[in-house]
C-alpha cells in the first residue's frame, strides 16, 4: 500500500478480557471469570482493524514494544490488511495491555501504557501521511509523548489536504484538559462518548455540551451506547437511533462506530449517512467479544448491513 486514504495515529496493546468476574477486584482477595479471550486491544487498533475489514486503505502510525505482544499485535494488523510498516519497536518498553472486567452490568479496565506513551511528533512520516486523505487520532490523555503536539498533527494534516478526526477516549486523570479544546479547532470530525462529551465541555446535559464542542470542531459525534448518537454541526444538532441486537461484548462497539463513520466519511458520503453506517458497525461489533472477533472473516458484515441499515430510522 503505497498510499493509504486513512492514517491512524494511535495506540497499540492487546486486549485480556475476562467475563463475567464473581465479584468486582478487590485488594487481597482473588476473584474468578466464567470467561477469557486475548485478542487486539486498543481505541486505534479497533478502529484501524475494522475499517480495513470494512475495505478502507489504512496506515497505522505506533509504537510497540519489541516483544511477543507488540509482535501479535502486528501480525492481527497486517492480516487485516492494515500497512504497519510505521510502526515502531520500542526497546525499552513492553507493549501496553489493558485488562477488561465485566461484572454484570458492569465494566472496569485497567491499562498498562507501555510502548504507547514513547510515540511523539518525530515519529510522523509527514511524506506517507500526505498521500493520505485522512487522519485520525485515538486516546488523545494515554499518548504522553504525542498530546502536546496533536495541534501540530491536525494542522499540518489539513495544511497537506487532509481532513482530520479525533477520538479522546477516557482520561485516566479525570482532569479532561491538556489543552483538548484548542486541539478541536483544527479537528473536521469529533468522535467521544456521550460522557466524555459532557466532562471534556464541563456541562452536565450532553445538548449544552455539543452546543460548547460544536464552536470547536467543525462536526461532534457522540456516541449514546443503546442510545445511538448525536450530531452537532452547522449549530443543530440530530439525534439517530441504532438497530436493535442482542449484544454479546460491548468492547469496542465506540471504535467499530468510528471504523464504520470513517469508511463513509472518506468516501464523502453525507453525514446523516455516515453515522447511519456507523451505528450498524458499532452494533455488528457486539456480535463476539472483542472489538475485531465479529469482523472476521470481514465478509459476513455485509449481509448484516444490508439487513439493518433499513432498520435505522432518519435523524429526529
Amino acid at each position: 500500500m503505497d498510499s493509504p486514504s486513512l492514517v491512524v495515529v494511535g495506540e497499540l496493546n492487546a486486549d485480556l478480557i475476562l467475563t463475567s468476574v464473581q465479584a468486582l477486584p478487590e485488594l487481597g482477595k482473588e476473584q474468578l471469570a466464567e470467561g477469557m479471550t486475548l485478542t487486539l486491544g486498543s481505541s486505534s487498533a479497533i478502529l484501524a482493524s475494522n475499517a480495513g475489514a470494512l475495505g478502507v486503505d489504512v496506515g497505522f502510525v505506533g509504537r510497540t514494544g519489541d516483544d511477543v505482544v507488540g509482535e501479535r499485535v502486528r501480525e492481527a494488523l497486517d492480516d487485516r490488511g492494515i500497512d504497519v510498516r510505521h510502526v515502531l519497536d520500542t526497546p525499552d518498553d513492553a507493549t501496553g495491555l489493558t485488562v477488561i472486567y465485566t461484572h454484570g452490568d458492569d465494566r472496569g479496565m485497567m491499562t498498562y501504557p507501555g510502548a504507547m506513551e514513547a510515540l511523539t511528533i518525530d515519529d510522523i512520516p509527514w511524506d506517507y501521511v500526505a498521500q493520505a486523505n485522512h487522519v485520525h487520532l485515538s486516546s488523545f490523555y494515554l499518548q504522553k509523548g504525542l498530546r502536546s503536539d496533536v495541534d501540530v498533527l491536525f494542522r499540518r494534516a489539513k495544511a497537506h489536504g487532509l481532513t482530520t478526526s479525533l477520538d479522546t477516549n477516557w482520561d485516566p486523570d479525570e482532569q479532561w484538559d491538556g489543552g483538548i479544546l484548542d486541539v478541536l479547532e483544527a479537528v473536521d470530525v469529533f468522535l467521544p462518548n456521550d460522557d466524555e462529551a459532557r466532562r471534556i465541555a464541563g456541562e452536565e446535559r450532553l445538548g449544552p455540551a455539543l452546543a460548547r464542542l460544536g464552536q470547536r470542531a467543525n462536526v461532534v459525534v457522540a456516541t449514546r451506547g443503546s442510545a445511538g448518537a448525536t450530531v452537532r454541526a452547522n449549530a443543530s444538532t440530530q439525534s439517530f437511533s441504532p438497530p436493535r441486537v442482542d449484544p454479546v461484548d460491548a468492547v469496542g462497539a465506540g471504535d467499530s462506530f468510528n471504523a464504520g463513520f470513517l469508511r463513509r466519511y472518506v468516501e464523502g458520503e453525507a453525514l446523516a449517512e455516515c453515522v447511519r453506517f456507523g451505528l450498524v458497525t458499532g452494533a455488528y461489533s457486539t456480535q463476539a467479544a472483542g472489538g475485531t472477533a465479529a469482523f472476521d472473516p470481514p465478509d459476513a458484515f455485509w449481509s448484516f448491513a444490508a439487513e439493518h441499515l433499513e432498520s435505522v430510522p432518519p435523524p429526529s
